[in-house]
């Protein structure tokens, strides 16, 4: 252990274990810092806990990690946030939201996509997809709408349909 009257420098070939029987302080506004140039460090103002990383945090937790609830992650200035409540769960954008999945998107049977109040879903019960809608839907296709053959539009209860048989309407 040496001193300059500035810097307490423990030089070491093997790790330094610091075995307290109680919690070790450090000032708030002081942290640990991991490399010479300080850009690795964490830190805490007494209200804020900071992490300064010059890459990536890389978290190699063996179980999971726990978030309480109404307590979220924010993204940038906070207008991306995601959060639940224990009963939501709650994706936030300042702008479009974009899913990028490798996969297809399985929303379970039963369970739907609800736009705006509720009143526009789109959900299947494993047989049959169904669309609601609180007024019109409308289609605004560019080309055509194909129906496979001997498949119709049924009306009402079935008794008026439009169907072709790929060869006749």
């Amino acid at each position: 252990i040496a001193s300059d009257g500035t810097d307490l420098t423990i030089d070491s070939g093997a790790k330094i274990n610091l075995n307290a029987t109680t919690d070790v302080h450090i000032p708030k506004n002081k942290g640990l810092v991991f490399d010479d140039n300080a850009s690795e460090k964490i830190e805490s103002d007494d209200t804020d806990f900071t992490f300064n990383s010059g890459g990536k945090i890389n978290l190699t937790a063996t179980t999971d990690v726990h978030i309480p609830n109404a307590v979220g992650l924010k993204f940038g200035d906070g207008g991306e946030h995601i959060e639940t409540d224990n009963t939501d769960f709650t994706i936030t954008s300042g702008g479009e939201l974009n899913l990028s999945a490798a996969s297809d998107v399985v929303i379970p049977v039963n369970i739907g996509l609800h736009f705006g109040d509720g009143n526009e879903k789109i959900e299947s019960d494993n047989t049959d997809l169904t669309i609601n809608s609180g007024a019109d839907i409308n289609l605004t296709a560019t080309s055509d709408i194909n129906v496979p053959a001997s498949v119709g539009l049924t009306f009402g209860a079935d008794t008026e349909k439009i169907e072709a048989d790929g060869s006749n309407v």
